[in-house]
């Protein structure tokens, strides 16, 4: 039987998605709510929290190069954010003992220790690109089969969601999707290989028409936002039965990360990390291309 948290959802504060100044942050969740979730919930939680620490590792790794040492990794702190789990002292850790094939000696999910493990047995080419899709893949992997169906089918969503994104844009600049999706299940296996419009997902996918209007948005911060609604609607639809659960704390987790991330994205931040997509998307064809030459 799931615990309920009735004295910490009757305390959530109210949260719309126009609010331009929020009066809670994912900081105080942390602080105030996380502890007095029961174990299993709060590695459920842990999900959200893993994102940060799965940047906070990619921007180690890029740093560290051969000299894959504590005192290295430490001496990069910076590049942390303190957004995650792990501290600096135990990210450290796990890239040492990851690249020497030895155990850590703190409880560690298993994909991250996998993903620092196969990064430097990549080629050093390797781009940033594929790096981040690669450990985007390993999570996915790992979040869509945890023990709660709400949780797991959210992050389904999210893997769907940024896929179809990925395939329209790839189609949109003339690239192969397949180069870009992530992921193993049957919407990544549609839009690896279907060239339909639809990519064959229309009768599985009932989002995909409004997603696909809301992609042909021509101003890019206003299609962002576009989508962050589809999100937020998802939570609120799909919890609308969850009244004291651990789904809705989940949700609020979920919507005041949104809020957050808006309130200190502006526009032209916004376009310029579609510009920086795009300009990934290409390089890595070309990339691709060249190698195609080689061989």
């Amino acid at each position: 039987m799931s615990m309920n948290y009735y004295y910490l959802v009757a305390g959530l504060a109210d949260i719309s998605f126009e609010t331009e100044k929020s009066s809670y942050s994912v900081a105080a969740f942390k602080e105030e709510i996380y502890p007095s979730l029961t174990e299993k919930d709060r590695r459920l939680v842990d999900l959200v929290f893993q994102q940060y620490d799965q940047q906070n590792i990619l921007n180690l790794l890029k740093v560290v190069d051969n000299n894959v040492s504590q005192e290295n990794i430490l001496a990069n702190s910076a590049l942390c954010s303190n957004g995650g789990l792990l501290q600096i002292e135990q990210l450290a850790e796990l890239i040492v003992q990851a690249k020497q094939g030895d155990k850590v000696s703190f409880d560690c999910p298993k994909y991250l220790y996998d993903f620092v493990q196969d990064y430097f047995n990549m080629e050093q080419s390797a781009s940033s690109h594929l790096l981040e899709d690669k450990l985007k893949a390993m999570f996915y992997d790992y979040a869509t089969k945890v023990d709660n169906k709400f949780i797991a089918e959210w992050f389904k969503y999210n893997l769907d969601l940024k896929n179809l994104m990925v395939a329209y844009t790839a189609r949109k600049y003339s690239l192969n999707a397949s180069d870009f999706v992530v992921g193993n299940n049957e919407v990544a296996d549609a839009l690896k290989t279907s060239g339909a419009r639809d990519w064959g997902l229309s009768a599985s996918v009932d989002y995909l028409d409004e997603l696909l209007t809301v992609l042909d948005e021509a101003d890019l911060a206003l299609r962002e936002r576009k989508i962050d609604l589809l999100k937020w609607n998802w939570l609120e639809e799909n919890s609308f039965f969850n009244y004291f659960s651990i789904e809705k704390l989940f949700v609020f987790l979920q919507k005041i990360q949104m809020v957050e991330r808006w309130i200190s994205l502006d526009k032209e931040k916004g376009q310029q990390l579609f510009r920086t997509l795009i300009s990934n998307l290409k390089s890595l064809v070309m990339r691709n291309i060249k190698d195609g030459l080689k061989n």
